[in-house]
């Protein structure tokens, strides 16, 4: 059976890419034909030259380098992906339209709002949904967004990725929600293996982290940390200064950054996610982020999080988790979440 997904396969972020990946990997390993339908609500190169053009006028001229090298690294990757052209010639030849994972129901953005094909508007044949997030959308934002009732009303199965998602879409549908794991988590570990590029370092500390949210005094504490621990700072996937080494953003070396990593500081919901998959002594940073902070509890170890990074040495000596536990669970939710697929797709 043809299957095309439909999320956003193409951001330079390696959570997007790995969850495209998993998503994709399972549904072939299910022995339906798989592609992604380009929508074209990332533009990389476009996004590239205006981050560049900022940078020139600040005098960084590092960040432009940064920043050509993360958008060569995903360009690469991305040829793994074979690609369903957005016209209704090619679309009428997919069995089913998945539409998922990541954040493509966050309405709360205006660049969301005005993508309707993130809920399958206008596109022929059957739609599904697998696992993806509202984020902390909202009823007003829901309200705001016309066509995403009408658009449940045609979906033949509704799966979102976490409790708070399971709610808001509740209120919109009569249909059950199935809340199912994001699917990093669908890849097996001798996969992630096979696919990852290496990883020059090892034995260091990972801080994956969206941005610059961490304050003067988390930069001390995490430095004073590393210094006590021996240990290099390895900044992923953006540049932070006040690390020891800056690594541009590469989805299939992003796998072993982690696999290798002795300990992870992160603040993004992949960043967690990938710290879980790969039983990492981590921390998380959700920083009001809802997503991280239902994740951790999703899997039963809220306690891996905290809000901020000041007592982060006291917090790895005293925070531990049961992770032949969490693997379990893991495992159950990958078999619950292909049980929800098969079902939802039918036969082939």
């Amino acid at each position: 059976m043809k299957l095309c997904i439909v999320t956003v396969y193409n951001s330079t972020n390696c959570g997007s890419y790995l969850q495209a990946y998993g998503l994709k990997y399972t549904l072939e390993k299910m022995g339906h034909e798989v592609s992604f339908l380009k929508t074209g609500v990332k533009k990389n190169r476009r996004t590239f030259l205006r981050k560049a053009f900022r940078s020139v006028k600040k005098g960084k001229f590092g960040q432009v380098s940064f920043e050509r090298k993360k958008l060569a690294n995903f360009e690469r990757a991305l040829k793994a992906f074979p690609i369903c052209p957005m016209n209704m010639s090619e679309m009428e030849k997919q069995s089913v339209f998945v539409l998922g994972s990541d954040e493509i129901w966050n309405v709360s953005r205006e660049d969301m709002r005005k993508a309707p094909v993130f809920w399958g508007s206008g596109l022929p044949g059957r739609i599904i949904s697998y696992a993806p997030s509202v984020n902390t959308s909202t009823n007003e934002d829901m309200e705001k967004t016309p066509f995403a009732k009408k658009a449940l009303e045609n979906m033949s199965a509704v799966s979102v990725r976490d409790e708070y998602s399971r709610r808001l879409i509740s209120e919109y549908t009569d249909k059950p929600v199935t809340i199912c794991c994001d699917p990093t988590f669908l890849i097996p570990m001798d996969e992630y293996k096979r696919i990852k590029k290496n990883c020059p370092y090892e034995d260091f500390i990972l801080v994956y982290s969206a941005g610059s949210k961490f304050t003067e005094d988390d930069k001390k504490a995490i430095k004073t940390f590393a210094e006590a621990k021996g240990k290099k700072l390895i900044a992923f996937p953006h540049n932070l200064g006040w690390c020891d080494i800056q690594e541009p953003a590469d989805p299939l070396k992003a796998i072993d950054y982690f696999m290798k990593a002795s300990y992870v500081v992160t603040d993004t919901f992949h960043g967690a996610a990938l710290s879980l998959i790969f039983n990492k002594e981590f921390l998380a940073l959700p920083r009001g982020n809802t997503k991280v902070s239902e994740l951790l509890r999703f899997f039963e170890v809220p306690q891996l999080m905290a809000e901020d990074a000041v007592n982060i040495g006291e917090y790895f000596s005293q925070t531990h988790y049961d992770k032949d536990a969490l693997n379990k669970r893991i495992t159950e939710e990958r078999e619950k979440a292909k049980a929800y697929l098969a079902g939802a797709v039918g036969e082939k």
